[in-house]
């Protein structure tokens, strides 16, 4: 990992004196434009891929019970678990907003999520809770997300890239199948179906050779990366395989939606859209829109860490992206990627993470905090 974040940030660096050239392309910019709908979208999607995962998983260990008659069913195993802890995350992302226009179906959407996690956490079959969750979870992507942009294909495109490179992705989950985690594998297939059904949304914008192009990196993805379901064994290979075709499908769908799909490509953009996003959210806290500021706080936060900003910094201007970094994590509960010699501390810490943001008795000043320490960041671009 030492020798991958030197060359993001060597990289990082050479597209920030070429970004006005490379943003000049694209008419559109779904991550600066929607920066807060994207985010909300990603954690209502994931969460639906979290479901799939479920059904997957769970249609495994039936297959196994049929080839071992006479054993008892013991529930979800260790492997998988994490899949049911994310809810609480994605639920973060959008349950403000919500709650705010559909209060009812925000209580809803957290009874059936706890209904899962008890059914989970007690052995017990969950095939019940994970139909009424889906149906609760689409119904709600409808009231949070507006019709225009559901339809939108730059907003669409935006979405795919989350599920491609994000947390819970495409590209993640062999990586971290690699690494030993079972559950991130089929999280990654069950993400590769997600973005293969939104990519149907928006393929007829594109032309055959687009389309061909798109079409061939998800066919070697589902082929040669993703070929079942639910693996055994950690994966041996290359922990990048999924990230070369992921990264060029992505490349072929900017051009078919005319959008920059990048955040990270204009770092120096990012850094001064990323104070300006938060100032309103910092008070939105001070005014006692908690879920509403948290929504917002968890959008720039999760960008800063996706878009290489926060790795770039951390290059550069190492003690404004630890300080950043220690407010994000407080606020939100995000987990940075664990990289070089910091991996083994944020493993120890990983346990301590609901504990740090439960800590935090002011929200709202730790929000201002972080506005000045993001107004530092731009200022290392010379902002």
């Amino acid at each position: 990992m030492t020798r991958l974040r030197v060359l993001v940030a060597a990289l990082a660096a050479a597209l920030f004196l070429l970004a006005s050239v490379a943003s000049a392309q694209y008419s559109r910019a779904p991550f600066f434009e929607h920066t807060l709908e994207v985010s909300q979208a990603y954690g209502i999607q994931l969460s639906l891929q979290r479901l799939d995962a479920l059904e997957l998983v769970d249609e495994h260990a039936e297959a196994d019970d049929d080839d071992d008659e006479g054993e008892e069913e013991e529930g979800l195993d260790d492997d998988y678990l994490e899949i049911v802890e994310g809810f609480e995350v994605d639920l973060a992302r959008y349950i403000g907003t919500l709650r705010a226009v559909d209060p009812e179906l925000a209580e809803e959407v957290e009874e059936a999520i706890e209904a899962l996690e008890d059914a989970v956490e007690d052995g017990e079959d969950y095939d019940d809770q994970v139909v009424t969750l889906r149906f609760l979870l689409e119904t709600a992507y409808q009231r949070v997300i507006p019709a225009e942009l559901r339809n939108d294909p730059a907003f669409v495109a935006a979405v795919i890239v989350e599920l491609s490179l994000g947390e819970g992705g495409v590209a993640e989950g062999y990586e971290e199948a690699v690494e030993g985690e079972l559950g991130a594998y089929t999280m990654g297939y069950a993400a590769l179906e997600r973005v293969s059904g939104l990519w149907r949304q928006v393929a007829g914008r594109a032309t055959e050779q687009q389309r061909a192009d798109v079409e061939e990196m998800l066919e070697f993805l589902s082929e040669f990366v993703y070929v079942e379901p639910v693996i055994e064994e950690p994966i041996i290979g290359n922990p990048e395989e999924a990230e070369a075709p992921v990264q060029r499908m992505i490349g072929v769908l900017e051009t078919v939606v005319d959008a920059e799909l990048f955040p990270g490509r204009d770092l120096a953009s990012l850094a001064a859209h990323l104070p300006e996003e938060l100032a309103g959210y910092c008070e939105m806290y001070d005014a006692g829109q908690d879920e509403l500021a948290l929504e917002g706080v968890m959008a720039v936060g999760h960008l800063y860490l996706s878009a290489d900003l926060g790795q770039f910094l951390g290059f550069m201007a190492p003690e404004v992206h630890e300080e950043a970094l220690e407010l994000i994590v407080a606020l939100t509960g995000l987990e940075p990627e664990d990289d070089d010699d910091d991996a083994e501390a944020d493993d120890d810490d990983d346990d301590d993470d609901d504990d740090e943001r439960a800590a935090v008795a002011d929200p709202g000043a730790a929000c201002r905090e972080l506005l000045e320490v993001l107004r530092e960041a731009h200022e290392v671009f010379g902002g």
